[in-house]
């Protein structure tokens, strides 16, 4: 891209603003190093990547780069086998952190969420950040060798901490040594302060110059009035030499964990070089993805064939908040034509278009609408605001014309030019007429071309010819200020005479005016006023219209809203009702299991009545629960059906008897059954109908049940059993005595608890071969056995 349309549209400070957002300083130096491109399928990856990352800060948070630091030139020097200095070291170790805390941000998203959302979302972040590498055994040797503040811990090597064990040692010595000299009556009159300090790394003390010849020790320095001599005692000049030597050793070991610490990471320099690198992407994408949540931005559809539509568009650099514009430019139109007065916006609208181009060809969002569209330009040319050079002696108009020579040269249809105030600078008449001539040789060149202009000449060559369009920026008369709004499709009046008059200027000036135009400008002024009034009436009715249809989606919504909620309501009535006939019918069967049990134990003469009393209340409490938990599907299918015939063979679900229909009432809907001497009258919903064996079938079930029957005794002791076991013998028991063809079995299973009694109630209960059953009298064996009649 041409410098010139770079600085003109204002790209750099965007690029500005973005590197402004990085962390890390190699992030930085990305983004301020990024350049449009022409090439679409980096622009819709680059387009892509932001938007995940986007996505992942908006959901999460934004990605950690802390402690990340520039080590390029560490790990050129440790590759090289220098040794490195501590806080090169401590560098290393901080960027290590980093990449850890990276890692580990991505590695927690990843486990939280489905893979196939993570494929959908964020799939190019986890491409870029596949090669990411934490070194977690160089981290820890560095972590042992250095202390938090980025020195050699003593720590680092059993020597290393001897040897300062060792300093500390003669230190103190020699700070007790000296303490006890400067405050010793025999040196008071010697020293100039009773203080120790330092001199060429060796302790001294400050002493009078007159008295130089009485201290027996060796001068190191004095003051600068030349009073004070910084001598150090002869007592103390062996250990201090001592301890020069003992930090000779000490240097000497710092230096050899330096250079041990320098060849581990020299060995991983080529993975923190791609960490560093993976880093650094990540975070120049972030900038872009932050630069898009701070300004509102959307990433625009791309494409090769010189289509803009931009909608809701907003030029972010604009202190004040900026009026969105709806632009369309492409296709069958290839030129725009932009009208309207001074201040109004014509220029604004133009570097929107131009710079919101140039981002998006940088890969980044633009603050327009989802649903905006951005070509691919091989070249932008901008000619906008006043080039007059005096280095160049080039006047206005001729530095316009010096651009636009340029434009001309080697514009094609993969070019976008926007010139500002075309054929300004010159005789309007003349500018007009050149400025018609240089848009047709453009659009000849088939070159995308937005201009402004204030020539009515342009606005009447917009309006006749093809693929070349009128656009307006909107001045509210009565305010006499601009709206900012851009209008496609209809050219912008000067507004002139209407400013002067509300402004004081006489009517017959204004007049007079108007009868110095020719009749094609007073012809163009009347088409621009017809157009505005007809397009102030389309708006009006459109804005009215989706009035109506917001309201109407008010009601939709809220009528649909109300039959949910009363559907809601009635389900959650339905299922407390169940839930509280349940518990009726629970303790109904508690409470009548209590009253048959202190009957029984009040009078064993009616033990049998007793009885079956207990079987009829708990057939009626077995059919009122089924009532309860039949859910409505079931109950559905409940329904009368009307292919019962008299003949039918049936069984009636409340009494479990099985019968032949000798007679229909289908007003009652109801049917006479005969079920062996008994006949029985049950309601249609009651019936299922059952199939009757052949003859053969019934002679083989016969002969079945006489050999099932010579095996099978008629009762079962389930004494020391399981509940579950317990409850799947007594069912296949219980088929086995129905195919033996007995009629009555005992089932022994003990009194105790009566935890086993329950078990075997609740399978007899639900098993269709029982017909009913009882607690043992006292002579069978009481309420330990329970005697079964079988249907």
């Amino acid at each position: 891209m041409k410098e010139h349309s770079l600085d003109v549209l204002e790209y750099k400070k965007i690029i500005k603003l973005t590197a402004d957002r990085s962390a890390t300083k190699i992030g930085k130096e990305i983004v301020l190093n990024m350049e449009p491109v022409a090439n679409k399928g980096y622009i819709q990856n680059r387009l892509a990547e932001v938007t995940a990352l986007k996505t992942m800060i908006e959901d999460y948070s934004a990605l950690p780069f802390g402690g990340v630091r520039d080590i390029r030139e560490a790990l050129q020097k440790s590759a090289k086998g220098a040794v490195l200095a501590t806080n090169e070291i401590s560098e290393v170790r901080s960027t290590l952190r980093g990449i850890k805390e990276l890692h580990q941000y991505l590695a927690k998203i990843e486990k939280e969420l489905d893979p196939r959302l993570i494929e959908r979302e964020y799939q190019v972040i986890y491409d870029l950040s596949a090669e990411l590498r934490t070194r977690p055994a160089l981290a820890r040797e560095i972590d042992r060798c250095l202390n938090d503040y980025g020195e050699i811990a003593d720590d680092a090597s059993p020597r290393l901490h001897s040897l300062r064990s060792k300093m500390t040692a003669l230190e103190n010595d020699i700070r007790d040594r000296l303490d006890s000299i400067v405050k010793s009556k025999h040196y008071q009159n010697m020293l100039q302060e009773s203080i120790v300090t330092r001199r060429e790394n060796r302790y001294v003390v400050p002493v009078k110059q007159e008295q130089r010849s009485n201290f027996d020790g060796i001068v190191h320095g004095q003051s600068a009035s030349g009073l004070t001599l910084f001598m150090e005692p002869m007592a103390v000049v062996k250990l201090n030499n001592e301890l020069r030597e003992v930090k000779a050793r000490e240097s000497a070991e710092i230096q050899r964990i330096l250079q041990m610490l320098s060849a581990k990471i020299a060995q991983e320099e080529e993975i923190l070089k791609t960490d560093l690198m993976i880093i650094s992407r990540l975070d120049s994408i972030s900038a872009a993805a932050k630069f898009s949540l701070d300004f509102k931005c959307n990433p625009p559809q791309v494409n090769e064939t010189g289509l803009i539509e931009l909608n809701q568009a907003r030029h972010p650099l604009l202190k004040e908040k900026p009026v969105p514009i709806d632009l369309k430019l492409g296709n069958k139109i290839s030129t725009l034509v932009i009208t309207g007065p001074n201040t109004g916006g014509k220029t604004v609208a133009l570097k929107t278009v131009g710079l919101l181009t140039l981002m998006a060809q940088t890969g980044f969002h633009i603050p327009a609408a989802v649903n905006s569209t951005v070509a691919v330009f091989q070249q932008i040319y901008a000619d906008i605001g006043d080039e007059q050079s005096i280095e160049q002696n080039l006047s206005t108009f001729s530095s316009h014309m010096h651009r636009i020579r340029e434009f001309l040269a080697s514009a094609d249809k993969s070019t976008l030019v926007l010139m500002d105030e075309l054929g300004v600078g010159t005789d309007p008449e003349e500018g007009a007429a050149l400025g018609i001539s240089i848009l047709e040789s453009l659009q000849q060149k088939n070159a995308i071309t937005i201009a402004t202009t204030h020539y009515s000449q342009l606005k009447s060559y917009a309006y006749t010819t093809e693929k070349v369009e009128n656009a307006s920026v909107e001045f509210d008369i009565e305010t006499l200020k601009p709206t900012y709004n851009l209008i496609m499709g209809v050219p912008g009046g000067s507004n002139a005479f209407e400013i002067a008059l509300r402004l004081g200027i006489p009517e017959s000036i204004i007049r007079r005016a108007r009868s110095l135009l020719s009749e094609d400008e007073i012809k163009v002024e009347t088409i621009i006023k017809e157009l505005n009034q007809e397009r102030n009436r389309y708006q009006n009715l459109r804005q009215e219209m989706e009035s109506y249809h917001q309201r109407e989606k008010e009601l939709k919504e809220k009528y649909e809203r109300l039959i949910v909620e009363q559907q809601e309501k009635h389900q959650t009535e339905m299922e407390q009702a169940r839930e509280e006939a349940a518990e009726i019918v629970q303790e109904a069967k508690k409470e009548a299991r209590r009253i048959i049990s202190e009957l029984k134990d009040k009078d064993y003469l009616q033990r049998s009545e007793v009885d079956r009393a207990q079987s009829s209340a708990n057939q009626d409490l077995k059919d009122l629960r089924q009532s309860f938990d039949q859910p409505a599907a079931q109950q559905a299918e409940q329904e009368i059906k009307s292919d019962f015939e008299v003949g039918d063979q049936v069984r009636v679900r409340s009494i479990g008897r099985k019968g032949e229909i000798i007679e229909i009432d289908w007003d009652k809907k109801e049917a006479r059954i005969q079920a062996g001497i008994m006949k029985i009258t049950a309601s249609l919903t009651e019936l299922v109908k059952v199939e009757l064996p052949e003859p053969e079938e019934e002679e083989q079930l016969q002969k079945y049940r006489v050999k099932k029957a010579s095996k099978v005794a008629n009762k079962l002791d389930l004494r020391g059993e399981r509940y579950e076991a317990a409850q799947y013998k007594v069912d296949k028991y219980l088929d086995d005595a129905f195919l033996a063809g007995l009629k009555e079995v005992e089932i022994v299973h003990g009194k105790g608890t009566g935890a086993l009694r329950e078990a075997v109630e609740d399978v007899l209960q639900r098993n269709e071969h029982v017909e009913k059953f009882r607690l043992g009298i006292q002579r069978e064996g009481g309420t330990g056995v329970t005697i079964v009649r079988l249907k």
